[in-house]
């Protein structure tokens, strides 16, 4: 009888002890809002010259489409804007010439 007794007691002391403790705190975490990215500027560049206004992008496409049609293969493709003949003119691998120009007017 000593024994239950004891387990009684022992069972007693712990639910007192569990009384006496206070609840473990529950913290609320903050739900985190995901960062609002800014959206990537877009830049564009123009090139004005004589009354004439040309984007660079209008440039470099023109030539590409001018080297295409020459059959020509670049892997070294460099433009030059003459703004005095409103004109980009154009080496391919290193070469060019008359024949390697865009008149930018007709952009």
């Amino acid at each position: 009888m000593a024994s239950k007794k004891k387990a009684a007691d022992t069972t007693a002391a712990v639910t007192a002890t569990a009384k006496e403790k206070p609840a473990k705190s529950v913290t609320k975490t903050e739900e985190k809002k995901p960062v609002a990215k800014k959206a990537a500027c877009k830049t564009s560049v123009c090139v004005e010259m004589n009354g004439l206004s040309v984007s660079i992008t209008d440039i470099q496409n023109a030539v590409k489409k001018a080297v295409k049609e020459r059959g020509l293969d670049a892997s070294d493709l460099k433009i030059y804007i003459n703004a005095a003949e409103q004109a980009a003119y154009y080496t391919v691998n290193g070469e060019g010439g008359e024949e390697s120009r865009v008149d930018l007017r007709t952009l």
